[in-house]
């Protein structure tokens, strides 16, 4: 049983914005991917999952990145599960280039659901049979708190559509980042990318209904929701703008 699992891409133009950055939403989707084959080989992998009548949300995530990836870079991407508690199965994520430097991090809490109650199972009641790797060092601080939405926020309305949705019934965790860059827009990630955030996921969203988005963004620092026209929210993200280098 490998406590981690590596693997090794190069950055794609279908996965990079009109700057020739890697997006994150991509960088979302690829911690996807690889923590799922990662996870299939440990036997918590989505079929096996489903099995069981259980899947794996994320819940929450911190994200830092030091140097976004570029359109051609070859990136290698390690990931590893932590230790789980009552509530969360904590995973970790780090990216590096070739010469070893560490282009982002990444520490996530997922939870287990019930597939057919969508309610929370805890980990410590499933033999799971995750690798000891609290001999690894933590790249990253796992995220405690959601970040407060601040105060003169603009809003606009969005209904979720046939692409949104993933193999799980839901808006999948990635087109939720995919948004908040859609709400941030051009301008503001002309030079810049998003250097750090943290993001919560409070409530899966199933239906098609139409959900207010609420962004501010003041001097690099910004914050966002996603809530339903009841005003419940779904998705609570904050943090901040790092410059590119220009040459």
């Amino acid at each position: 049983m490998n406590k981690t699992h590596s693997e090794t891409f190069t950055v794609r133009g279908s996965e990079c914005d009109l700057y020739g950055r890697m997006r994150l939403d991509a960088l979302f989707l690829s911690m996807q991917e690889v923590g799922e084959r990662h996870a299939c080989e440990l036997g918590v992998g989505h079929d096996a999952m489903q099995q069981r009548g259980l899947f794996f949300a994320l819940s929450r995530i911190h994200v830092h990145v030091a140097d976004a990836p570029v359109c051609g870079q070859t990136v290698t991407q390690t990931t590893w599960p932590g230790t789980s508690n009552r509530f969360f199965c904590p995973r970790y994520h780090v990216f590096t280039a070739e010469d070893g430097t560490v282009l982002a991090a990444a520490g996530a809490l997922w939870v287990m659901l019930d597939f057919e109650h969508r309610s929370i199972v805890s980990p410590l009641k499933m033999d799971l049979q995750f690798p000891d790797t609290r001999d690894l060092p933590t790249p990253i601080g796992l995220p405690n708190r959601l970040p407060p939405m601040a105060a003169d926020v603009r809003t606009r309305t969005r209904v979720p559509v046939y692409c949104d949705y993933d193999i799980n019934g839901h808006v999948n965790n990635t087109k939720y980042i995919a948004w908040l860059c859609d709400a941030l827009g051009c301008d503001a990630l002309r030079h810049a990318f998003i250097g750090d955030i943290v993001a919560g996921y409070e409530k899966e969203i199933r239906d098609a209904a139409p959900l207010t988005e609420s962004l501010s963004l003041q001097d690099g620092a910004f914050t966002y929701c996603v809530a339903s026209g009841a005003g419940g929210k779904h998705f609570i993200a904050g943090g901040t703008l790092s410059r590119e280098v220009q040459p």
